[in-house]
């Protein structure tokens, strides 16, 4: 009986073990996103749509597709961006649009972002913590452990380990509940945040900001350096499109934020383009009150001046193309 036990015991251990293997090699990418998910979804259903934008609010507030389709001949983009989705949430995103052939982009356009750090908000939402599968956890690791910070590669593998096991959070997302959004379905994706639930900055205290971050903008003064695994993981996502015929443009959208010049710092650093709108003296516009929002974002009026200034930018890349 004991020696029977003592097998039944092992047997019952490397199924365990195989069970973790096979839970940390798909482990849940479920971000409980319903808005983004219905973004995807309609995009399966418009194969005509040859550029998708992808990013964060900076994206999904900002970009007015159908005003630069209004200027480019034969493009057809979608706004695929996503609110609060940061490096490993777009990743996520792109990699699901890459190994779906119901998508069929010619471009991407993915947003440059260098924000990876875990905190208490993103650890106690899915969306962000379902970001961590093996590969994206990986990334984060050596992303951090190039910057010196061993915290977070530590909170890392930590979200990996809750995202195997499935640990529950709370959705920080609320589900669409019209299937006719304007925004994803009328808009191209676009959203100005004047249609959200966002409240707009009171005017004095968003001047006070502006002014502040444009200073902090204007004194830094730090000789930055790309960080070698963003570097690496960007190329690989390159190598990734071309594959799929695919090309792939990173953008760093305004208005700047004060550590913007550590983004800047990447225009020669990878083997696709980058385009740039985060200068305050080429693009003072976005650092009036009357086309800002909040404290990072622009209004309707401000997205559509900033989508105007991306298409001569957008069209010279793909001229090259």
């Amino acid at each position: 009986m004991k020696r029977f036990l003592s097998i039944l015991s092992l047997f019952v251990a490397i199924l365990f073990v195989i069970g973790l293997i096979k839970l940390a090699l798909s482990p849940n990418s479920n971000y409980s996103y319903p808005f983004l998910n219905a973004k995807k979804e309609y995009l399966k259903k418009h194969p005509e749509y040859n550029l998708y934008f992808i990013g964060s609010s900076k994206i999904n507030n900002q970009i007015d597709c159908q005003l630069i389709d209004e200027h480019i001949q034969g493009l057809k983009s979608y706004n695929l961006g996503a609110n609060a989705s940061f490096n490993l949430e777009n990743f996520q995103t792109l990699t699901s649009v890459l190994e779906d052939p119901s998508f069929k982009p010619k471009y991407i356009v993915l947003e440059l972002q260098d924000k990876i750090n875990i905190t208490k908000l993103n650890l106690k939402t899915e969306r962000s913590f379902g970001a961590f599968n093996y590969e994206n956890t990986l990334f984060a690791a050596q992303f951090q452990a190039d910057n010196g910070n061993y915290k977070q590669v530590g909170l890392a593998w930590a979200s990996f380990v809750l995202n195997v096991f499935r640990f529950n959070k709370h959705c920080d997302e609320k589900a669409v509940e019209d299937n006719y959004n304007s925004s994803i379905y009328k808009n191209q994706g676009f959203s100005a945040l004047e249609y959200s639930k966002v409240p707009r900055t009171e005017e004095k205290t968003l001047k006070n900001v502006i002014k502040d971050r444009l200073n902090r903008y204007y004194a830094d003064d730090k000789k930055h350096s790309p960080n070698k695994a963003l570097v690496e993981k960007i190329n690989e996502l390159a190598d990734q499109c071309t594959k799929r015929n695919i090309e792939l443009i990173m953008l760093i959208p305004g208005p700047a934020e004060p550590d913007a010049k550590k983004l800047l710092a990447y225009r020669n650093a990878f083997k696709v383009p980058v385009i740039s709108l985060v200068d305050p003296e080429e693009y003072p516009e976005f650092y009036l009150y009357e086309n800002r929002w909040d404290y990072g974002h622009l209004n309707e009026k401000g997205s559509k001046i900033l989508s105007t200034e991306l298409v001569p930018l957008l069209k010279n890349v793909l001229e090259k193309k």
